[in-house]
């Protein structure tokens, strides 16, 4: 509970704090962004206004129940220069069971939004706030977690290291609230999540690192994950970015194996006017 009231408290200083800056003064100072995103955590970045940014990330993975392999897809927009939507559809999930045959079905659909107070105060330190919204289609676990819709709200924080050749410290902390459409129990805790890391440019590739511990609810109570994520991100020629991580399980729930993926595209609808 204590985690959770902290959660709020401080999303409402921030917003409020950020707003006043915002509100009282224009920020001299920019940011510079070597990087669209990493592999684990939300990244404060806001998609600028009418750019679109299309991503494609998929995982394969080994857990105690076999291997599987997801195709997720996401479609971020930008409303202003730091509100923006996204969608997040996992277009297809595999699983291949250790005792059993392979089957495939379509994943469930993400909305979300995010929004970004860039260079607080006129400093190197950003913030976001999010929410994410999660509509069951798939049936991995049987008919009757189909019913279950979960919630998530989400703080992301970072600081920029200019004299690091613009290095960035980043992290994010977020609850996920679920509901059964058909038990009507209201909002229980199911999962939070804490990640953080950073990453540095050389050149054409940007090396990130990060720590994250996932804890959620199991039959046997509460179960926790723990990953190290080293990875890399190659800026491409045009607006095209790619990259890969092999997340490092640090206990005995984490996933014995995994592999991220990450293709960005990135392109504007169309031109302010100056």
């Amino acid at each position: 509970m204590r985690f959770y009231t902290g959660l709020s408290v401080f999303g409402c200083f921030l917003f409020f704090y950020s707003s006043k800056v915002v509100a009282q003064e224009s920020s001299e100072k920019k940011y510079y962004q070597p990087i669209q995103d990493v592999f684990q955590t939300e990244l404060v970045y806001p998609q600028e206004k009418n750019e679109v940014q299309l991503t494609f990330n998929p995982v394969f993975g080994k857990n105690d129940g076999g291997s599987y392999l997801n195709l997720p897809m996401l479609a971020e927009y930008g409303l202003t220069d730091r509100w923006q939507v996204e969608l997040l559809w996992n277009t297809l999930q595999t699983q291949f069971p250790e005792n059993g045959t392979a089957y495939s079905e379509i994943g469930d659909l993400e909305v979300g939004t995010q929004y970004s107070f860039m260079n607080i105060a006129n400093t190197n330190f950003h913030a976001a706030l999010g929410f994410e919204l999660e509509i069951p289609l798939s049936h991995e676990e049987g008919p009757a977690d189909n019913n279950e819709w979960e919630y998530e709200p989400y703080v992301s924080v970072a600081l920029d290291l200019p004299e690091l050749n613009n290095a960035q410290l980043f992290a994010q902390t977020g609850v996920g609230f679920v509901r059964n459409k058909e038990e009507d129990k209201g909002l229980e805790s199911e999962e939070y999540s804490v990640s953080g890391g950073f990453f540095i440019p050389i050149n054409k590739l940007v090396f990130t690192s990060e720590l994250t511990v996932y804890s959620g609810k199991s039959d046997s109570g509460r179960e926790n994950r723990f990953y190290l994520t080293p990875g890399a991100v190659f800026n491409l020629p045009g607006a095209w970015e790619a990259g890969v991580a092999v997340p490092l399980g640090l206990n005995k729930r984490s996933d014995e194996f995994m592999v991220l993926a990450i293709l960005t595209y990135e392109f504007s609808l169309g031109k302010e006017d100056e």
